[in-house]
């Protein structure tokens, strides 16, 4: 999956478009946080400075990069549940207010505030960057040829958006658990507001009206000056997406357990609490970002089928793609009152041949290759349409013989070879006495709508502790038995992302504690031998 919000920037154009040109438009983002002045916000502002940001977007560095709230950060919530506080109104009263959408284009034209000049070097280049084969190809003939294409630049200023971060309700807690869990948890309610810059042709003109460049004589530049100092561009809201019950632990006791198991020391005490509160900060803009691009359809990844077998697009590393980045594949289907409907018609993934078009495109850009999971017959010229997967599947079934009872799975496929793939399973069954769990590693053969591969694993079954049972022989593993598997397993779409899942398998024991010994013959209970089970499959 993508880390950290930064990267979540994608392309989009409008279906029609995609028909035509094949392309997707950039979008640019902003970032701003917001700041409570408190021991948290250098630490947060760190965090945000020291990323990278991948060139699968556009990144407009405005000074205003922090909005001051006058309040605590961290305010009890009722019954002792935080919730993430509702800024929208606040935060779009301060972008509007303060004009930040007019620092956006003086990013965008690097305006000059002593002297007002400003420049379109950088919008012509991402007009550039931007354009796809087909533009290049139709720009030859034209009068203008690619010099022409860097217009296409301004056309982007209307896919500027801002995003503001809001870390609420931090706290620094112990959290007692059982079985040795107990530790000390870092916990916050964190939430990511997206604006978009508001931008149209007469905005555009009222620029240019005051447009100031070295051949601008001194007799305009001062009424220019005055009105840009009138130029106000405002921003409007997107959506908002927030996290209630953000946590991440420490570690800081379970590292002394093994301390005091005789393990050394890895991490100091503090090191462990500044690394799980980064990781805080981190994960959760990462989890709002992906969000935000499910329910943001603009920064979701769309593009045109280039050819067939196998499956190719003219996207690659600029937008972003990764392997085993899933997209849906839409076809353009007239209606019956002369509208039109995209219809699934199938789902992809990308492959390792992962194209590199870092560059502007030249008429023969290099494509990236799929792989198809799910669906019927796709062609050329067919859209596909980025839909972001967690890369977990979740199994509920039952399994029938020596380990009978309710089955609950994770697991996870990933990329070998367009034919093949690698499978890691987490797989659960319960008993009304006993749970079995085990983790397993698959390899197998994969074609459109199914797949089937042998797997391995160990796992433990393990008795239920009796109310007459001391916690001394629960933990001595008295109650478990170890045990090794294998067998084999299938996969059947329904309608994707819903599956059926079936496999046999076969357990063998291979050492049994004390308690289980004697429990499996009054509860009559022997894993070793064959069991079956299926259920329904979900794919997120």
């Amino acid at each position: 999956m993508r880390k950290i919000l930064f990267t979540i920037i994608n392309l989009l154009a409008i279906v029609t478009a995609f028909a035509q040109t094949g392309k997707s438009d950039r979008n640019s983002l902003s970032i701003i946080l917001l700041d409570y002045n408190d021991s948290y916000s250098t630490v947060i502002n760190q965090v945000f400075t020291q990323v990278s940001p991948d060139s699968q977007y556009d990144i407009n560095k405005i000074p205003t990069h922090s909005i001051r709230i006058n309040e605590k950060r961290t305010i009890a919530g009722e019954n002792g549940y935080y919730h993430a506080p509702d800024r929208t109104q606040n935060i779009l009263t301060f972008l509007n207010k303060n004009n930040i959408g007019k620092e956006i284009v003086c990013t965008l034209f690097n305006r000059n505030s002593q002297t007002g000049e400003m420049s379109a070097e950088q919008i012509y280049n991402r007009g550039l960057y931007n354009v796809s084969d087909q533009n290049i190809l139709e720009s030859q003939a034209t009068k203008r040829g690619v010099e022409g294409l860097k217009d296409s630049g301004f056309s982007l200023i209307s896919n500027c958006h801002i995003l503001v971060l809001d870390y609420a309700n931090i706290r620094y807690e112990y959290k007692k658990g059982n079985n040795d869990n107990s530790d000390f948890y870092w916990y916050a309610t964190p939430a990511a507001y997206l604006f978009k810059i508001e931008w149209d042709n007469s905005k555009q003109d009222q620029l240019f009206n005051c447009w100031i460049d070295k051949n601008t004589s001194p007799a305009e530049r001062n009424s220019k000056m005055q009105a840009f100092e009138k130029l106000y561009i405002p921003m409007k809201f997107v959506l908002r997406i927030a996290d209630d019950d953000r946590s991440e632990s420490t570690g800081i006791e379970k590292q002394q357990r093994k301390i005091d198991n005789g393990e050394k020391r890895k991490y100091s005490n503090d090191e462990l609490k500044e690394n799980a509160f980064v990781k805080m900060i981190s994960e959760a803009a990462d989890d709002l970002g992906g969000r935000i691009e499910n329910k943001y359809e603009s920064f979701q990844i769309q593009n045109s089928i280039y050819s067939i077998r196998p499956v190719k697009a003219k996207i690659g590393k600029k937008e972003g793609v990764k392997v085993n980045d899933r997209y849906f594949v839409y076809e353009l289907v007239a209606q019956n009152d002369n509208s039109t409907k995209l219809i699934r018609k199938g789902v992809v993934k990308a492959t390792t041949h992962i194209a590199e078009n870092r560059q502007v495109a030249t008429g023969n850009s290099p494509t990236t290759e799929f792989y198809q999971i799910a669906g019927g017959k796709l062609e050329a010229g067919m859209t596909l349409k980025e839909k972001r997967s967690c890369y977990l599947n979740l199994d509920l079934g039952y399994r029938y013989g020596e380990l009978e009872g309710i089955y609950a799975g994770l697991n996870t496929s990933l990329y070998a070879t367009r034919a093949t793939s690698h499978h890691i399973m987490l797989q659960v069954t319960g008993w009304d006495k006993a749970v079995t769990a085990s983790i397993d590693y698959g390899f197998g053969l994969r074609c459109n709508n199914f797949e089937i591969y042998p797997y391995i694993g160990a796992g433990l079954d393990s008795f239920l502790k009796d109310d007459d049972e001391s916690d001394t022989d629960d933990k001595a593993g008295k109650n478990n038995a170890w045990l090794a598997q294998g067998g084999l397993r299938f996969h059947l779409n329904i309608y994707y992302p819903v599956q059926l899942f079936g496999g046999v398998e076969y357990n063998y024991p291979f050492s049994e504690g004390e308690n289980y010994k004697e429990k499996k013959i009054t509860k009559d209970r022997d894993i070793e031998g064959f069991n079956l089970y299926g259920g329904l499959r979900i794919c997120f």
